[in-house]
């Protein structure tokens, strides 16, 4: 059996889709604080990245391998391909771990639309079509309902990245509701089963 080679980082070009096995350099801790955060992929650099808006430039970015936490999902800007997160944030070594602000009041539940089940979620960017993907990565991959697309997201993200990984994915950890387009991010045990 002839098994395909991977794609790996390469340096030329910029719109690198696999991360960049280099060690990310040294990068000045985040401030302490609930900031609005931007997550995206770097693909110039191949790392994911994190911004803060409301920082001066130049030291407003840090980029990071693993990613870990949970935090508030305020939306997607697809035209951009990032998502707009609210928490503290820390980073260790490669690992980006986001906190959920203590105050922060629950995602409210939603009526109708339709409940997938907890699982592992993938939250991919398709930049050919602007749009973002959902997909349960425990069922079969052709089960019909194992992909849908969404024009956003809102909720608790429970967040998990992988340092394995070689593409920028980004998992949620519980279960979503979509309903008209938007995906809702819930954290497993937090509500009930039953969406009315």
């Amino acid at each position: 059996m002839l098994l395909s080679q991977p794609r790996v980082y390469t340096e030329d070009g910029d719109d690198q889709q696999y991360q960049n096995p280099a060690p990310i350099p040294r990068q000045e801790p985040i401030p302490g604080g609930v900031w609005g955060l931007e997550l995206s992929w770097d693909r110039k650099r191949g790392y994911m990245r994190l911004i803060i808006p409301g920082l001066p430039e130049g030291r407003n970015k840090w980029y990071f391998k693993e990613f870990l936490g949970r935090c508030e999902m305020l939306g997607a800007d697809n035209e951009r391909g990032r998502l707009m997160l609210r928490g503290l944030a820390r980073i260790e070594n490669e690992t980006l771990t986001l906190y959920r602000d203590p105050k922060a009041k629950p995602h409210p539940m939603v009526d109708g639309g339709v409940r997938r089940e907890p699982s592992l979620n993938r939250l991919c960017y398709r930049r050919a079509d602007s749009q973002w993907r959902l997909r349960d990565e425990k069922a079969d991959w052709n089960a019909p309902d194992a992909l849908v697309i969404v024009s956003g997201m809102v909720g608790t993200l429970v967040c998990l990245w992988s340092p394995n990984d070689q593409v920028a994915h980004v998992f949620h950890d519980g279960f979503v509701v979509v309903k008209d387009g938007l995906a809702h991010l819930y954290e497993n045990g937090s509500y009930p089963s039953v969406v009315a």
